[in-house]
């Protein structure tokens, strides 16, 4: 098994009143090897501009950028609502066990 950890960054900017948080209470999700798993978070936000960022960390590192909203890479993929943000992971790797972040 593969175990993943969301961890959500809240941001708030200004006046704006942005606030971001996971989807489900149990933000720990477990994958098996080669199976896709989908990591979500929910957000709110009074601007008209939203740029929503993936990361993800391993022990004892920095984050290291994932993806941006909307974006697709080889095994990662990005999706947002007006409300929510979703990272799907593809064809899961032992590597793929880390802290991910989800942030506004």
């Amino acid at each position: 098994f593969i175990s993943m950890f969301i961890y959500i960054l809240f941001f708030t900017a200004g006046s704006l009143a942005d606030k971001i948080g996971p989807m489900d209470d149990d933000a720990n999700t477990v994958g098996k090897e080669l199976n896709t798993v989908t990591l979500e978070c929910s957000y709110e936000t009074s601007s008209d501009r939203i740029w929503l960022y993936w990361y993800k960390q391993y022990s004892n590192s920095r984050p290291q950028f994932v993806l941006l909203k909307g974006a697709n890479g080889s095994r990662f993929k990005a999706q947002t609502t007006s409300n929510s943000a979703k990272l799907i992971i593809k064809h899961l790797q032992l590597s793929d066990s880390a802290l991910y972040y989800c942030a506004l």
